[in-house]
């Protein structure tokens, strides 16, 4: 801060994100460190903080600068992306909640289906063993994922676009018969469509479309750098390859009995006999039993 200036003209220390974060860490390691006392909440959260001090690293370095700044501008362009993503979840969401509001409902006692059934006690046996029976009240209770409004749906939703646990959630809504209705097997087999399509939408298109966009904002940050050089991109790969470029180098043995060998192992016709050996092989592994 001595070096470069405060803050006043172009160029001064805390004109830079980086640098702010870096006096962050250091005024929260000097305040935790002065106040002794562990009991003021102020001072745990402050301590807490200091698990910062590893991003100080990103400061010193620059490759680990410029991909926060790739990340930082990217967030700053993808939100038309994150704002299509989140009407899409909530029209969803909405669909959601008139096809399965209140039907994903079930007792705890399996053999009563409805919920004026869902009533008393039923017995159960402890680890399946029929010697520890056990007396349990019928409760009719909800799905973890339910769709009873447009928080819920949408968390649900999120869930399945994750790919996490969501083949349960698919089956319950397929046995969903109505309200007050516990689940049927296989009752609504037509509804998996509804799953299916928000997959295909959500999870493999806008997803793809949002890592497309980071990685191009990324390529667009790098040639950021190389604006002013009167090179393209192209011939700058040409010039890079070819100060990179190393000769290759072979070893031919001097005896001729290891060079007749080396000569048939390096040959075209021994490269595809090993392959359709090995293609033999993983059919003859294809076939076992």
């Amino acid at each position: 801060m001595t070096a470069y200036g405060a803050f006043l003209h172009k160029g001064s220390f805390c004109r830079s994100y980086f640098n702010l974060l870096d006096l962050l860490v250091v005024i929260v390691s000097l305040i935790s460190f002065g106040i002794n006392s562990s009991r003021i909440a102020v001072v745990k959260i402050l301590r807490v903080l200091r698990v910062l001090r590893p991003l100080r690293a990103i400061n010193r370095a620059k490759g680990l600068k410029h991909v926060v700044q790739c990340v930082f501008v990217a967030i700053r362009t993808i939100g038309n992306i994150m704002i299509v993503t989140t009407l899409l979840q909530f029209i969803f969401a909405c669909v959601g909640v008139q096809l399965f509001k209140g039907k994903l409902y079930s007792c705890t006692d399996r053999a009563k289906h409805t919920r004026e059934d869902c009533k008393g006690h039923f017995i159960v046996y402890k680890d399946g063993d029929v010697h520890q029976p056990m007396m349990r009240s019928r409760v009719w209770q909800n799905n973890d994922f339910m769709f009873d409004d447009i928080l819920s749906g949408m968390l649900t939703l999120f869930t399945v676009s994750t790919f996490e646990g969501w083949p349960a959630l698919l089956h319950r809504a397929i046995d969903s018969h109505s309200e007050n209705v516990g689940p049927i097997y296989n009752y609504r087999v037509e509804i998996s469509v509804f799953f299916v399509i928000y997959i295909i939408i959500i999870a493999f298109f806008m997803m793809n479309i949002f890592v497309g966009f980071v990685i191009v904002t990324f390529q667009e940050q790098g040639e950021q750098e190389y604006k002013n050089c009167e090179l393209d991109k192209n011939q700058r790969q040409c010039v890079e390859y070819a100060l990179k470029a190393r000769p290759i180098r072979r070893y031919i043995p001097k005896n001729p009995y290891q060079y007749r060998v080396w000569y048939v192992v390096n040959s075209t016709v021994f490269e595809y006999l090993m392959f359709a050996l090995i293609m033999l092989n993983t059919l003859c592994l294809a076939m076992q039993v």
